[in-house]
């Protein structure tokens, strides 16, 4: 479907189209003045079926855009790979002019292009997600590079000093970030006209109808360019060693050919390495088992046991939804919140597919939020407060938004410091959104879907705490690289099946190799032996979800090792590393409450 350039000189273009009535054309377009040159009938001689195919040659591809038109309704190619009238995000006066009329264009996705393969085993990611607009604008860039890819790009440093592997892009295709509607106006004399007029809201996410099959114009450059940028873009995200996933958030009129038909192209034509499909009910079974997509990751909200069951060869399915988020956040603020069932979320795995885990995504709080705001603020979208989730699970601290109280600003921060600790000693891939690691707000807003502003953006704001915080998630991320025990790829025994001293990973409470299981319990110890992945070190990560402190056992050790302790997050200092410390106790140790201890057991060398 959609056309297709060949040719020695690109003077041939193929269009396939699949109408719904009998009577089509293709209307042709100047592409610098928008008048129509030429009308191409597609009678049945062009036709098998309902799927009409034609050749048109002596054409100046470059310059021409065009549009479907079926009985006296045209529209844009669902299928165009380019799309023109959207060049510039935002260009309310420049499309006012035309009545945001955008048409289909023709983009040069045959040609061949350089790149680097990456291949990140599961076990091994650090996913980041972002918003490519709202990214580049909260760093505070040049006009010119903020919602452009080449924002993005000069970014790549920062992104592999913090330790990430895999970039998840929020929506890259041509959507409609103006939200429009169509108005009918009568004149005192009666006369009809209908007219497109800009809410002066703005879809700034990019979720909805949109065009699939082509790169967004106004992020890459232009129609012209949008293709050929979104493959530099690329290229510069392998080069540098990152994963690039889609979002996908397909309308629910979107056909399963379709649907399938895009995630096809984008890896064939874009090299891309994964796709988060959210949004609709997906072919879930289809796509699993397209042969052309076996390398592809493929990341959904629920994916049903049937199929995930059926998974061999390379880990490509991953369960992608809020339950490890809900289950840590009800437990961490005291929300009844079950420590069974957080202990079962930091070991979940499978050989065959495998899962994500976050303490903050777009729909929602940030994680900041999550501990400033005790219920959503979601006035400025204009729908009375009725939109985004009521379940947050999220607790001020005392104070509803920002505030200058250092206690609560410091029992924040002890939070955040916790969620990022739990989410990185998960055994499931961890993720987390943009500028989270910089404790970035909006405001309360935990549906910004439409707040192309500061309150969208993921604001990068400095400040000694905020920096202290980023320091801490980069230690965390070397921390989890350095100790494969943490992320195995397969589901952890409990148990020691290789007879290696020690199970594979165990849970512990106040006595060691025994874990209460009542309600009032909000302790847990969780040890993991190095040995299974080959490491020297065993890892003890101590849970207090206490108010108060607790004492809790520390389990023996072989002959020769002793506990240090690498960090707790309550008493964390900005200049700490992670360096493990001695300590004198080698039985118990005592937990602060609220906050999370880890300790490693290290072979002590004589002197």
């Amino acid at each position: 479907m959609g056309p297709r350039i060949s040719g020695r000189e690109s003077v041939i273009v193929t269009f396939t189209v699949k109408p719904a009535t009998k009577k089509i054309s293709i209307l042709l377009f100047k592409k610098s003045n928008k008048k129509l040159f030429s009308t191409v009938e597609l009678t049945k001689d062009f036709s098998v079926g309902r799927v009409y195919s034609v050749q048109i040659s002596g054409v100046a591809v470059d310059e021409l855009c065009y549009l479907l038109k079926e009985d006296n309704e045209s529209y844009v190619d669902p299928y165009a790979t380019a799309i023109v009238g959207r060049d510039a995000w935002g260009d309310i006066a420049g499309r006012e002019k035309h009545q945001y009329k955008i048409y289909s264009s023709i983009a040069h996705i045959e040609k061949d292009w350089k790149d680097t393969k990456v291949v990140v085993e599961p076990s091994d990611m650090v996913f980041y997600k972002l918003h490519l607009r709202g990214f580049t604008a909260g760093w505070g860039m040049s006009e010119a590079k903020v919602g452009s890819y080449k924002g993005l790009t000069s970014k790549l440093s920062y992104l592999k000093k913090l330790g990430v592997t895999s970039i998840e892009l929020m929506p890259l295709y041509d959507f409609e970030e103006l939200i429009l509607e169509n108005k009918t106006n009568i004149s005192p004399k009666g006369k009809v006209t209908n007219t497109v007029e800009h809410t002066g809201r703005y879809n700034y996410w990019g979720y909805g109808q949109a065009n699939y099959f082509a790169p967004k114009a106004s992020y890459f450059g232009g129609a012209d360019s949008a293709a050929e940028g979104m493959r530099t873009m690329v290229a510069a995200l392998h080069k540098n060693g990152f994963e690039v996933v889609m979002e996908m958030a397909f309308s629910s009129e979107t056909a399963d050919d379709d649907l399938l038909n895009c995630l096809r192209y984008y890896v064939k034509y874009f090299h891309i390495d994964g796709f988060h499909i959210v949004g609709c009910n997906a072919p879930i079974k289809r796509i699993a088992a397209e042969p052309y997509l076996a390398d592809t990751k493929i990341f959904y909200e629920n994916i049903p046991e049937e199929i995930l069951c059926k998974e061999s060869g390379s880990k490509h399915l991953f369960v992608y939804n809020d339950s490890f988020m809900n289950v840590t956040r009800q437990i961490q603020n005291h929300m009844n919140g079950s420590m069974i069932q957080f202990a079962n979320h930091m070991r979940r795995q499978n050989g065959a597919y495998g899962f994500v885990n976050y303490m903050a995504n777009v729909n929602g709080f940030s994680l900041w939020d999550s501990y400033s705001y005790g219920e959503k603020h979601n006035y400025d979208n204009g729908e009375d407060n009725r939109d985004g989730t009521n379940i947050n699970f999220s607790f001020n601290y005392g104070v509803e938004g920002k505030t200058t109280n250092k206690t609560i600003n410091a029992n924040r921060f002890r939070e955040m410091r916790n969620a990022f600790t739990a989410l990185f000693m998960s055994q499931s891939v961890p993720l987390f959104v943009a500028a989270d690691e910089m404790a970035a707000t909006h405001l309360g807003n935990n549906n910004p879907y439409c707040q192309d502003n500061k309150t969208g953006y993921t604001v990068f704001a400095k400040n000694k705490s905020k920096t202290s915080l980023q320091r801490f998630v980069t230690n965390l991320i070397e921390f989890r690289k350095n100790h494969k025990c943490l992320r195995a790829e397969t589901p952890f025994l409990m148990n020691d099946y290789k007879h290696l001293g020690l199970p594979d990973m165990s849970f512990h409470g106040s006595e060691p190799w025994m874990m209460s299981i009542g309600e009032e319990q909000k302790a847990l110890g969780v040890l993991y032996n190095g040995a299974y992945a080959h490491e020297k070190e065993e890892v003890f990560v101590c849970y207090n979800f206490h108010y108060d402190q607790v004492e809790m056992a520390l389990p023996l050790l072989a002959p020769g090792k002793r506990w240090r302790i690498c960090f707790n997050t309550a008493e964390y200092a900005d200049a700490d590393d992670f360096t493990p410390k001695p300590i004198n106790n080698q039985q118990t140790i005592k937990v602060p409450g609220s906050s999370i201890s880890v300790l490693v057991g290290l072979k002590i060398e004589k002197k």
